[in-house]
């Protein structure tokens, strides 16, 4: 009923001592990036559909492990992950591989549609009319709030750790945009 783990003798502890205890458990870079584009027509429509995709990184959902404390449960909100966890266990936060998770995704980063109306008046060549959206939709199995972290690594105070979602994310904003176009 509590968290177990590997020193680097290979021997079972409670609790790792320091770095040497800990090993390679995944590759933040994604072992693929697709992206598709594609513009659709059909009389006065249009559909612009932009999807990207990352497949076979993997990230340190460092949020969950430092939320996951059930021994204080009588104390603070824990995650629905904590809920199976043993109250007696007071390691279930240390970072290990079982935070370690796909960060596999798809994303529709951005769709348009829109409707193209002929001349109204003279001088005017043609008037479309349009509504899109970006960020609307992402399939994943990710627990976190989005498997699309930074790879860079510069993440003050705590210095380089690529592909760590360190409760230092902002969501990502879904918006609209309603618009005019006029040609003259």
């Amino acid at each position: 009923g509590v968290s177990q783990f590997y020193d680097a003798t290979g021997k079972i502890t409670l609790a790792p001592r320091n770095f040497a205890d800990y090993r390679y458990a995944g590759d933040a870079q994604p072992k693929l990036q697709i992206g598709w584009g594609n513009t659709l027509t059909w009389k006065s429509f249009d559909l612009n559909i932009f999807v990207r995709a990352s497949l076979g990184a993997k990230v340190m959902n460092a949020t969950l492990a430092d939320l996951n404390r059930p021994d204080e449960v009588t104390n603070y909100n824990l995650p629905v992950f904590s809920t199976n966890e043993s109250a007696k266990d007071i390691s279930a936060y240390i970072y290990s591989n079982r935070y370690v998770e796909d960060a596999s995704y798809l994303r529709l980063d951005n769709m348009t549609l829109g409707y193209s109306l002929p001349s109204l008046f003279k001088g005017m060549r043609g008037l479309r009319i349009y509504i899109s959206g970006n960020n609307l939709a992402i399939l994943t199995g990710y627990r976190g709030i989005d498997p699309e972290v930074s790879l860079s690594g510069l993440t003050p105070p705590s210095g380089l750790t690529p592909g760590v979602d360190n409760k230092d994310y902002y969501p990502r904003t879904r918006a609209f945009l309603f618009g005019l176009n006029l040609d003259f």
